[in-house]
């Protein structure tokens, strides 16, 4: 009696086990983190990429930036601001690609990207700062001008660019990436905005360790979601051939 009553014990926990197991996997199929984007926009790809690198499962929703879905009643739900990326967690909205990147960085068990060290850390976000402040600025400006049929590029915005882009060659002239001998998050991050413009605004001769660094960029597996995004927005560059050819 003794020994048929740990059986049933035995089996009772077993049972419970893998209710447990059903339960957690049902919880995480319903907090699936859904990622609003169009792969045209390199925030976008960077917080793409980001999740790729962070091993994080997301929901992808098309937000076509060019049908003008970011200005719709249900998006502006979801971000006030009508920009892309956005990410939905159980309810709560994060509207801003650096944002949404360290909250995958921070949730992954792989802390390569972002490490603890917090002078690493620091020398990181100066860089995702100098996205935020300069590099993307920039290109924003000048890819809403050519859309708005404005060409060629406003002299001063393309100054600043290659200016901005003088100093990431003098510091990769030491290194090998951004902040030191490994890819971290800024080296995503400020990869899929330079990218983005060189459609527009080749690199120069004087850029040649800029250049050896986007190859090695373009070796991560995960760049195959900034190839495909960039060929999304060469779609749209050529349909504005006769205004950059006028």
């Amino acid at each position: 009696m003794y020994i048929t009553g740990t059986k049933c014990f035995k089996s009772y926990q077993v049972l419970c086990h893998f209710e447990k197991r059903a339960l957690r996997h049902t919880m995480e199929k319903a907090v699936k983190p859904i990622l609003y984007g169009d792969e045209a926009s390199p925030p976008v790809r960077f917080a793409m990429m980001t999740a790729s690198l962070a091993n994080i499962d997301i929901e992808f929703k098309k937000i076509d930036l060019f049908k003008g879905e970011n200005r719709t009643e249900f998006y502006k739900k979801i971000n006030p601001f009508q920009k892309v990326p956005s990410l939905s967690v159980n309810g709560q909205n994060i509207c801003d690609s650096h944002a949404i990147a360290l909250y995958f960085c921070r949730k992954s068990n792989n802390q390569d990207l972002y490490p603890d060290d917090i002078i690493l850390r620091a020398k990181i976000d100066e860089w995702l700062y100098f996205d935020a402040g300069i590099l993307f600025p920039i290109d924003s400006a000048i890819f809403s001008d050519l859309f708005a049929g404005k060409w060629p590029a406003n002299e001063v915005l393309i100054n600043k660019w290659y200016s901005a882009l003088d100093h990431c060659e003098l510091l990769l002239a030491k290194q090998k990436w951004l902040t030191g001998d490994k890819i971290r998050l800024c080296d995503i991050c400020c990869g899929t905005t330079i990218s983005s413009l060189e459609i527009l605004v080749p690199l120069l001769d004087r850029h040649e360790r800029l250049k050896d660094w986007m190859k090695e960029l373009k070796n991560l597996p995960c760049f195959e979601i900034n190839t495909q995004g960039l060929k999304r927005l060469q779609g749209f560059v050529d349909a504005m051939k006769p205004v950059i050819h006028k």
